[in-house]
């Protein structure tokens, strides 16, 4: 079967008859095409862009062949039903059939453009098929022989740069054979909590009895009360973290990927003989596709096991599919089926600690919990000492849209159902981290573990009248918890109030190994009077700003914020400044910069932001 435009209908008369077979035919032909040409166009666009969408962040790393393999699938489907209808219709099913292919057809590619609206993309769908049905016919070859080139030369293209792409990474990342690990060297865990605000936490003074396990486990551990995210969004925070670099001297966005300028944890790891693994929740921002992969020998970044794709899976892979899972599943359901929980992400690290055969080599691993993170859904079956499900569709709604929902859109209800949840989420990640300690004792690998506990950065809920986060460099997007638990559990108890910043975590991890070198820049938290330095947050959004008051601080342009000497200092885009009390005012509600009393703090907070914002080439 092929497809033609048809100049001339009266010319073939036989065309108006199309059997089954055909019909069948064509939409394969056709679902064959547009996987083709939707696996192509994702390939072209980031190789062109240098960048990474956060759709093509979300598909499985066989998208090669499961896009087309979803679109074959769907319009084979479609060409079923369409067959059993040419029995009915035999004179009128040809037209409506090449309407039908030519209106997914360009929704599954359209589909892919970001920015374009549903409708648009629905209407331009609806042109393509009306003109295909009115002009197109079953019969000879043209346009059936000139979609499939088009196709063949798109996936030519696409082959070559995906595979180009990836010759030149594994010559890039191609590092010499490691170096023995000594022997007495403990092994490293960091534990990182995606979206877990301090304030949050019974372990720093919530009036909720959130942590239950932390508070019991903060007794082995140096805690610290002033930590600070270096940026208020996952990808930036998680690059500081395996960097030890500010987020001004990493080119890192929402579509811009980590890259190889600096050495990250992993790779120096790596590089002197630790095994090391990564078992990531966080689907979007801390899987291979930006950056954070680099220097695992093991990184789980997908919902699903590679090594074993679902039919979900594949389908969830096109633009159709997606919308036809979406379909089958609900909204509400859907994202509850599709976060990996805590447990999931404790089974798996500790399936990989037992299936070692190389035990006579210290670890590094990196785990990466996404339980509070909105929409704040606690697991089936997870306690709720702190709140109760949606009872209706709004508040559903309200719960699952939680990270697109402005404050105002919210009512006071809504907000409390959120705090409650996030708090229910809190609950069941401590008693996972509770389970996972237990694990490892019972491993015998606790004594000899170096184990720190973090978040990449807050959760505003209803603070300074901001939800989410990345939206401001207020406390309850920045300030984080951390705990560092040290080899053989010294100073076990100990409080830090000085503030100290997340990237000094590679530094402080070269130190506590006794891995000498100059790898990573910052301090080591580890050393008896850590937090010499102040702790500096940014957030430094390119695309998409503006000055529009109506938006969130970090929306209008680039923010910095500074802690130190029991202030906290925020420079907005729009150079107005904002000072608070740390410790008399942790809500930060009343700012101090208006008052002439504060100027001598705002210039030493100036000159100190200026100098830590500079280039640290010298310290390389």
């Amino acid at each position: 079967m092929d497809v033609v435009l048809d100049q001339d209908e009266r010319a073939r008369p036989r065309d108006r008859i199309a059997s089954p077979l055909s019909v069948a035919r064509l939409a394969l032909l056709f679902g064959l095409v547009t996987g083709t040409l939707e696996a192509a166009q994702w390939i072209i666009r980031n190789a062109i862009s240098g960048g990474v969408s956060l759709g093509a962040s979300q598909m499985s790393r066989h998208f090669v062949w499961m896009i087309p393999a979803s679109n074959v699938l769907i319009f084979g489907l479609s060409g079923v039903v369409l067959g059993l209808l040419a029995w009915l219709l035999p004179r009128w099913i040809g037209r409506i059939a090449l309407g039908s292919m030519g209106f997914l057809c360009g929704l599954a590619l359209l589909l892919t453009v970001p920015g374009l609206y549903a409708f648009a993309c629905l209407a331009v769908a609806t042109a393509a098929g009306v003109l295909l049905a009115r002009h197109g016919a079953l019969g000879s070859g043209r346009l059936g022989r000139v979609l499939v080139l088009v196709s063949a030369v798109s996936a030519a293209i696409a082959v070559g740069l995906h595979d180009w792409d990836r010759v030149l990474g594994a010559l890039r990342d191609a590092r010499p054979s490691p170096t023995a690990a000594h022997r007495g060297r403990p092994n490293v865990l960091l534990l990182v909590m995606d979206t877990v605000r301090a304030e949050s936490l019974s372990l720093y003074g919530y009036d909720r009895d959130t942590t239950p396990n932390l508070n019991r486990l903060a007794s082995r551990a140096v805690r610290f009360d002033q930590a600070r995210s270096t940026a208020p969004w996952t990808l930036p925070s998680h690059a500081s973290m395996f960097t030890g670099r500010w987020h001004h001297d990493l080119d890192v966005g929402e579509r811009k990927p980590l890259g190889k300028t600096y050495p990250t944890l992993a790779e120096v790891l790596g590089s002197h003989g630790y095994a090391t693994a990564g078992f990531i929740a966080n689907t979007f921002f801390c899987n291979h596709w930006f950056g954070l992969a680099r220097g695992f020998d093991h990184y789980d970044d997908y919902y699903e096991e590679q090594t074993a794709i679902s039919l979900e899976e594949t389908l969830r892979c096109s633009s159709l599919g997606k919308l036809a899972v979406q379909a089958m599943s609900g909204a509400f359901s859907g994202v509850e089926r599709r976060r990996k929980d805590a447990s999931r992400i404790n089974a798996a690290f500790l399936s990989w600690l037992d299936r070692r055969d190389d035990t006579d080599r210290p670890f590094f691993a990196f785990l990466n919990y996404f339980d509070a993170h909105g929409p704040f859904i606690p697991p089936d079956g997870a306690r709720r000492p702190f709140g109760r499900p949606p009872a209706n569709a709004e508040e559903a709604a309200a719960i699952v849209e939680w990270d697109n929902r402005s404050h105002s859109s919210l009512k006071p209800d809504q907000i409390a159902l959120a705090r409650d949840s996030y708090d229910d989420c809190l609950a069941y990640l401590d008693e996972q981290i509770g389970l996972l300690f237990a694990e490892l004792a019972d491993r015998g690998e606790l004594d000899d573990t170096l184990i720190i506990l973090t978040a990449d950065h807050g959760e505003a809920i209803g603070d300074h009248n901001l939800t989410g986060h990345g939206r401001s460099l207020y406390d309850s997007e920045v300030h984080v918890p951390l705990l560092i638990f040290l080899p053989d559990r010294a100073r076990g108890g100990e409080v830090v109030a000085e503030p100290v910043s997340l990237r000094d975590i590679p530094a402080t991890v070269l130190e506590v190994i006794g891995l000498r070198g100059t790898f990573f820049p910052g301090s080591s938290l580890a050393g008896q009077s850590p937090g010499a330095a102040p702790a500096l947050t940014e957030v430094r959004i390119k695309e998409g700003t503006s000055h529009n008051p109506a938006r969130p601080p970090a929306w209008r342009g680039p923010m910095s914020a500074l802690v130190a000497g029991g202030h906290s200092y925020i420079r907005n885009a729009d150079g107005r400044e904002e000072l608070y009390d740390v410790a008399a005012d942790a809500a930060q509600l009343h700012d101090l910069a208006p008052s002439p009393d504060s100027r001598p703090i705002l210039e030493r907070m100036r000159e100190r932001l200026s100098e830590m914002t500079a280039s640290e080439d010298e310290d390389d």
